[in-house]
C-alpha cells in the first residue's frame, strides 16, 4: 500500500513539474512573436518616413545595445556580437566621409564648392586680394628706394643773360618716408640770333614729400642749387662749343625752389611735374630767372 502512495504522489508531482514548464515555454513564445511583431512595425514606420537625410546619424533600431557593446543581429542571438557600423553597411545615416556619399567636407573629397587653399584650384579670390595689396602699398614715397631720375623742361631768357641747366640727370634717394636726396646733372641750350648758348652743370636737389591725395599722387616741394659753365657759339664757328679764346666761357651759380606733383605709375615707377623758379649768382650779384617748367621720369631699382 505505501508503495502505491510513494509511486503516484511522485507521478502526481513529476506531471506538475512538467506543467510548470510548459507555462514558461508559452510566455517565451509569447515574448518572441510580441518583439517581431514591434520590429516590423519599426520597419514599416521608416519606410513611410523615407530615407534620412545624407550626413545625418543613423538612429539606433529597436532593443540596439549601447554605444561600444555588442549588438545582436537577431533576436536571440547570442549577445556580445560585434555590430555592423552604418558606414561599411552603406545604410542611411553613413557618415559621408566613410561612404563617399554628398555632404562630406569638400577639402576631402576635391569637389567644387571647396577652400581655394585646401584644393589648390586656381581662382582663389584671397591670394589675389592679397597680391593686388601689396602692390598698392609698394607705391608711393618710402626710405631706401633708389632710382634714376630724368627731369625735361625748360627756361627763357634775354639775350646776354645766364641760362641755367633745364633738363637733368638724377641719381635720386630717399633718406626717409618723406623726404629724398638727388646728384644732379644737366644741360641748358638757348638761341639768340646767330649765337647759340650752352650751359652745362652740376648740382643738389632735395624733394619733400607734403602728403598723398589718394590715387598714388603726392604733392613735393623742390629746392636745387649748382654750379655751371656757359659757352657761346657764333653761327659761323666750327667748332660746337666754344673753347674760350675769345673769352666767352662763364662759370657761374643758380639757386631754384618750386613744386610739384609725383604720381606712382607702377611699385618702381613714377612720373611728375613741376614748376620752379630761381636765381643766377654771379660775382656777388643775383639775377632772377623766368620760370622752369618741367616734366621727369623716375625708374626705382626696389
Amino acid at each position: 500500500m505505501r508503495i502505491c502512495i510513494v509511486a503516484l504522489l511522485a507521478f502526481v508531482t513529476g506531471c506538475a513539474g512538467q506543467s510548470k514548464t510548459a507555462q514558461q515555454r508559452l510566455a517565451e513564445v509569447k515574448a518572441y512573436r510580441r518583439a517581431q511583431e514591434i520590429e516590423r512595425q519599426e520597419i514599416e514606420r521608416k519606410e513611410k518616413a523615407g530615407p534620412p537625410p545624407a550626413g545625418a546619424p543613423a538612429a539606433p533600431a529597436p532593443g540596439a545595445a549601447p554605444a561600444g557593446q555588442g549588438a545582436p543581429s537577431t533576436l536571440g542571438a547570442p549577445a556580445g556580437q560585434p555590430g555592423v557600423p552604418a558606414a561599411a553597411t552603406g545604410q542611411p545615416g553613413a557618415p559621408a566621409a566613410a561612404t563617399g556619399q554628398p555632404g562630406a567636407p569638400a577639402a576631402a573629397t576635391g569637389q567644387p564648392g571647396a577652400p581655394a587653399a585646401a584644393t589648390g584650384q586656381p581662382g582663389a579670390p584671397a591670394t589675389r586680394s592679397s597680391g593686388a595689396a601689396d602692390d598698392q602699398a609698394s607705391r608711393g614715397p618710402r626710405a631706401g628706394r633708389v632710382g634714376l631720375g630724368v627731369t625735361l623742361g625748360g627756361a627763357t631768357a634775354a639775350a646776354g643773360q645766364l641760362l641755367p641747366m633745364s633738363s637733368t640727370l638724377a641719381l635720386r634717394g630717399f633718406v626717409s618716408d618723406s623726404v629724398s636726396l638727388a646728384g644732379v646733372a644737366g644741360i641748358g641750350i638757348g638761341a639768340s640770333g646767330s649765337a647759340t648758348d650752352v650751359s652745362l652743370g652740376v648740382g643738389a636737389e632735395v624733394v619733400v614729400f607734403l602728403g598723398d591725395l589718394g590715387e598714388n599722387v603726392y604733392p613735393f616741394f623742390v629746392g636745387e642749387t649748382a654750379y655751371h659753365w656757359r659757352s657761346v657759339t657764333g653761327s659761323g664757328d666750327g667748332e660746337p662749343i666754344d673753347a674760350g679764346a675769345d673769352g666767352s666761357t662763364v662759370a657761374f651759380s643758380s639757386v631754384a625752389a618750386g613744386g610739384g606733383l609725383e604720381y606712382w605709375v607702377a611699385p618702381r615707377l613714377s612720373v611728375n611735374a613741376r614748376l620752379m623758379v630761381g636765381a643766377v649768382i654771379r660775382d656777388g650779384g643775383a639775377f632772377f630767372e623766368t620760370f622752369r617748367p618741367g616734366l621727369g621720369v623716375t625708374l626705382f631699382a626696389n
